[in-house]
C-alpha cells in the first residue's frame, strides 16, 4: 500500500513538474555584457535570400535600469557593412523587462521614424498625423508569453482611429507556436517560437477588412534570448487611404560567432573608401558612410540610373574622419521617386566614388 501511495506521488510531482512554465527572465543572458552577433540577409519580393546584399548586426547586453516604469535590461544595437561594423558606435537601444512567464518589449517609433514623417508629408489626411499617431502607442508590451498556449493568438493592443474619413484599425498580435529546434554557429537550441504581427484593417461597420499585415518571427534560446529572426518580404497597397503602393523588403537574421573582416579589402584609416549603403536594397531610406584622411569640401549625391541628379546630402566642408548620412526618400523634392537604380557620388577634392543601391517600393 505505501508502494503505491509513494508512485502516486511521485506522478503527481512529475505532472506538477511538467506543467510549470519556465520563467521568462530564463531565456535571457543573466548579466550584462553579453554580446550577440548576427547576418542580416535581405529578401527579394519572393523571398528569396540576397546573399550579395548581407549586412551585419551587434548587440551587447550593457546595463539594467528602470525605464518607463519596469526594470529593463537594456540592449544596445547596431547594424552596418562589415567594413564598418566594428568601429561604429552604438546607435539604438532594446528594452526588455520580465515578469513571470513573460517578456515585455518597449515599442517605440524611433525604428520607423522616417518612414512614419514620409507618410505624413504626403498630406493623406490634414487632421491625422501617423507619428503621433504610433507615438501614442509607445509602452511595455508582453509580446513574449511562454506560457500561452501554443498557435492560439493574444493581442497586444488595438486602436480605432478615423483616416480620410475611413475606419481603421491598428491591431498589434502575437502567438506562440511550436518550439523548434534551430542549429547555429554556436551551437544547437531548443527555442520557443513567437510570431508577431501587424494588422492594418478598414471597418466596415463592426467588420474588419484587413487591408495588410506584416509579420516577424523570432527564435528564443534558454540564456541566449534570440538566435534566429524571419521578416518575409511584403506588397503593401493602401491606394484607399491616398497612399501610393510600396514594397516592405524582408529579411532573415542569424546568429554568428563572431564578426570578422573577411571576403573584402580592408580599409586602411589613411584611405579614401565609400563604402557599400546599408540596408540594400532600401524602403524609405538608407545609411551610406564614408572616410577621407583629409580635411576638405566634400559633395555626396544621389543620381538616377541616367544620371540625373536627384538630390544632394552633403555639400560642405569637413575635416578628415569617417561619416554616416541617413538617405530618405522624403528627402526628394520631385513629385515621386520611383523603384530601382540609383547611383551615389562621393567627391572629396580630385577624389572621387561611386556605388550602386537599390530602391524598393
Amino acid at each position: 500500500m505505501k508502494k503505491i501511495i509513494l508512485i502516486f506521488c511521485l506522478m503527481a510531482f512529475t505532472v506538477h513538474f511538467e506543467i510549470l512554465p519556465q520563467q521568462a527572465s530564463n531565456y535571457f543572458p543573466a548579466s550584462t555584457g553579453y554580446v550577440w552577433n548576427y547576418k542580416v540577409t535581405p529578401l527579394d519580393s519572393l523571398n528569396n535570400p540576397m546573399t550579395q546584399l548581407e549586412y551585419f548586426r551587434k548587440d551587447s547586453f550593457a546595463l539594467v535600469q528602470t525605464y518607463q516604469g519596469r526594470t529593463a535590461d537594456i540592449v544596445l544595437s547596431k547594424e552596418g557593412p562589415i567594413q564598418t561594423i566594428l568601429l561604429q558606435p552604438y546607435l539604438d537601444s532594446i528594452f526588455y523587462s520580465f515578469e513571470g512567464t513573460d517578456g515585455y518589449e518597449y515599442f517605440s517609433v524611433s525604428g520607423i521614424e522616417s518612414f512614419l514623417n514620409q507618410l505624413d508629408s504626403l498630406g493623406i489626411d490634414s487632421n491625422f498625423n501617423f507619428l503621433d499617431f504610433f507615438r501614442s502607442l509607445q509602452n511595455w508590451y508582453s509580446v513574449y508569453r511562454f506560457a500561452a498556449n501554443v498557435n492560439t493568438p493574444y493581442t497586444l493592443f488595438q486602436k480605432d482611429t478615423l483616416i480620410s474619413s475611413y475606419n481603421i484599425r491598428f491591431k498589434y498580435a502575437a502567438r506562440r507556436n511550436n518550439d523548434e529546434t534551430i542549429n547555429t554557429t554556436i551551437g544547437t537550441f531548443n527555442c520557443k517560437k513567437f510570431t508577431t504581427q501587424w494588422e492594418f484593417s478598414y471597418l466596415l461597420g463592426p467588420f474588419p477588412i484587413p487591408l495588410f499585415s506584416i509579420e516577424d518571427t523570432n527564435w528564443i534560446a534558454p540564456n541566449n534570448w534570440l538566435v534566429k529572426a524571419y521578416q518575409p518580404s511584403k506588397a503593401v497597397d493602401l491606394s484607399l487611404l491616398g497612399i501610393p503602393p510600396f514594397f516592405i523588403p524582408g529579411r532573415t537574421i542569424d546568429l554568428i560567432d563572431q564578426i570578422v573582416n573577411v571576403g573584402d579589402e580592408q580599409i586602411a584609416l589613411n584611405d579614401f573608401h565609400l563604402f557599400q549603403n546599408y540596408p540594400n536594397p532600401f524602403n524609405p531610406s538608407t545609411k551610406i558612410i564614408w572616410q577621407s584622411p583629409v580635411g576638405s569640401h566634400q559633395t555626396l549625391k544621389i543620381y538616377d540610373i541616367l544620371g540625373n541628379e536627384v538630390v544632394t546630402l552633403v555639400d560642405e566642408y569637413r575635416e578628415a574622419g569617417r561619416y554616416k548620412v541617413e538617405f530618405n526618400v522624403a528627402q526628394v523634392t520631385r513629385p515621386e521617386i520611383s523603384s530601382g537604380l540609383y547611383l551615389y557620388k562621393l567627391t572629396v577634392g580630385n577624389f572621387s566614388a561611386i556605388r550602386k543601391m537599390m530602391l524598393i517600393k
